[in-house]
Formats: C-alpha cells, structure tokens, sequence
C-alpha cells in the first residue's frame, strides 16, 4: 500500500523490490492521490521503473488520519482518473495501470433510503441497488442515478488507460454478480478481480465492514454474532463461507457460459494462514500449475505446524504463570501485614 502523501515511501518500494527482484514475484505497487503532488508521484514511478516494477494499482485513497473528508491539494489530483491519465500521458504503456471497482457502491454514494414511495418489497418506485438492512430497522442503499454515475466512472477509468479493475471486498455472491453483469453491459471488458477478505475474528470484521459498508446477507450475520466468542470456530465458519462464496463467483458464467472471472484478489492484512488456507482450499490454479500446487500446499503444512507451536507456547506460558513462585516466594517482596 501507500501512505498519504508518500508516508510509506520507503517501505513500500522495499516491499515490492523483496517481491520483484529478490523472490522473482509479480509485485503491484499502489499509488494513491492522497496529499500527492505531482512531483511525489513522478518521484514514485521514476522509483518503480528503476527498480523494475510494472504494475501501479492507482487509487484515490483515503483521507489522512484526522481527517474525515477527502480534499486534493493544490498541485495534486482530483481522483484516480486524474492519475490514470497523468501516468498514461507521462509513461505511455511502461506500466500495467489497475483500478477499483465497488460492487456495492462507493460508501460515500451509500445512503438511508428515506424516499416514502419507494416500495421496499418490489424494489421499484425507485429503484435502488445493493440495499442492505441496517441494525436499526433503515434500509441503505445506491441511487439509480449514483449506480449509472459509477459505472461511467469506472469506464472513464478503463478508457483512460486502466487495464485491470479489483473490487472492494464484500460478502453477498450475488450482489456482486449482478455487478459483474452491469459491467459488461455497460461496455466495460477489463478483466475484474474480485476482492476477498478472509474472516479472521469479529472484531476486524466488524470495524472493516462498517468502514466500508458492506453488505452482509442476513444469514452470515446471525452466525457470526452467534460464534463471536469463540475464535476458533468462527474463524472456521468464515473460512468455509468465503470458500463457498468464491467457488460460486469463479463458476458464475455469462449468457454465453463464458467464465465472468479470472480469478480472485485476495486481502491477506498481513496475516498469512487464512489467506494460504483459503487458497489451497479453492485450488485456483492447481489443474494447469502442478508446481503451485506443491509450492501452495507445502506453504499450507508450515504455517498449520506454525500455529501449531504457537498454540503450545501459549499453553506452556499459562501453566508456567499458574504453578511457578509467587513474588513472595521468590523473595521479590516482602508479605506486609494489615494492620
């Protein structure tokens, strides 16, 4: 990822530079307009092309920490269109260019739906897209005029240059399918990635999906708030639900039973267990790649002998804070009497 304003600047190059050139990866190095002169973003690529790196995930980004609405600075860009074609016009095809796509709306063109005449059971009068049931009772949802609006952006996008489009993450199979469809009605024929994040505890689901606004269908969120207690079987729950979910989404097909996907994109948030076991799970891959196989399955086998360890240390640790001396015992204060 990258900072705003380039305050990972170091970090991320390195990162992709390990990737790129020391594990002989395919790295993709992000690029946001974040307080983001022009200059910084030329510093940035001028990087990129030396260290080899041909992929740029341009994005808007979101707003600094403390800042709650997104501004562009003087100098900077606008939005991920603005860089698109700034990268195009400055460096022609040096770089494969991907963008965002979001399945569900924006979170900012997500809004209650207050209208009186819409009627909730038939959708229509108007009719909204992504509608999602809030806590309070509320319906969330896209405006037809805000669903067409996204798709113009993202093709203006793709027209620009922008070549692969990788969504936002979310947890309904055929919201995003129906959005799928909608983009390639619309004229769209970039390859689209779909964005999974694995469902690693309540916690960071819970903060994630509120942040991004996420749909979640009735039934994944009764079983989650049912299992929110217990790590373990939750994390197993999420991890047979996302695999459900991805295997429907890579069998879904057009009118003309041609694949809609030609893989996934998965968000690790730097944990690696749930997205190498979710990977081995789905096999992407496997029937034409037999050394990614291996390759996957012997990762699979470290990280499970991994936890593993780690789970016995803390066993260990827990028997050893029970049964060993008490600071008294061991002298390291003295038993004072109440008087």
């Amino acid at each position: 990822t990258w900072g705003a304003g380039g305050t990972t600047s170091d970090l991320t190059p390195e990162i992709c530079d390990y990737i790129q050139n020391d594990i002989k990866g395919n790295c993709m190095m992000h690029l946001t307009c974040t307080n983001m002169p022009s200059e910084k973003v030329d510093i940035a690529l001028e990087q990129a092309k030396k260290m080899g790196f041909k992929n740029i995930l341009a994005l808007r980004g979101d707003p600094p920490e403390g800042q709650k609405q997104w501004k562009a600075i003087k100098g900077g860009f606008e939005c991920a269109l603005d860089l698109v074609k700034y990268i195009r016009k400055n460096y022609g095809d040096y770089f494969g260019i991907t963008v965002s796509g979001y399945p569900e709306g924006h979170p900012v063109v997500r809004k209650k739906i207050t209208d009186d005449k819409w009627d909730i059971n038939k959708n229509e009068n108007p009719k909204y897209y992504a509608i999602n049931k809030l806590d309070d009772g509320s319906y969330e949802g896209v405006s037809e005029s805000d669903w067409k609006n996204e798709l113009e952006y993202l093709k203006k996008k793709i027209d620009a240059g922008a070549e692969v489009i990788i969504t936002q993450l979310f947890y309904d199979s055929k919201l995003f399918i129906d959005w799928v469809k909608d983009v390639r009605a619309y004229g769209i024929k970039a390859p689209i990635l779909p964005g999974i994040m694995p469902i690693r505890n309540y916690g960071s689901f819970s903060r994630m999906t509120g942040f991004c606004k996420t749909v979640i269908p009735a039934s994944l969120k009764e079983r989650l708030i049912e299992l929110k207690d217990d790590t373990a079987k939750l994390y197993e729950f999420g991890l047979n639900y996302l695999y459900s979910m991805c295997m429907e989404i890579l069998n879904a097909t057009d009118s003309n039973g041609n694949k809609l996907l030609p893989g996934l994109h998965l968000y690790t948030m730097n944990t690696e267990k749930c997205t190498i076991e979710l990977v081995a799970k789905c096999k992407i891959g496997f029937e034409d790649n037999k050394e990614l196989e291996e390759t996957i399955n012997k990762e699979l086998q470290r990280v499970l002998i991994e936890e593993q360890e780690k789970q016995k240390k803390k066993e260990l640790e827990k028997i050893e804070l029970i049964t060993k001396n008490s600071p008294i015992d061991r002298g390291e204060f003295k038993a004072v009497n109440s008087f």
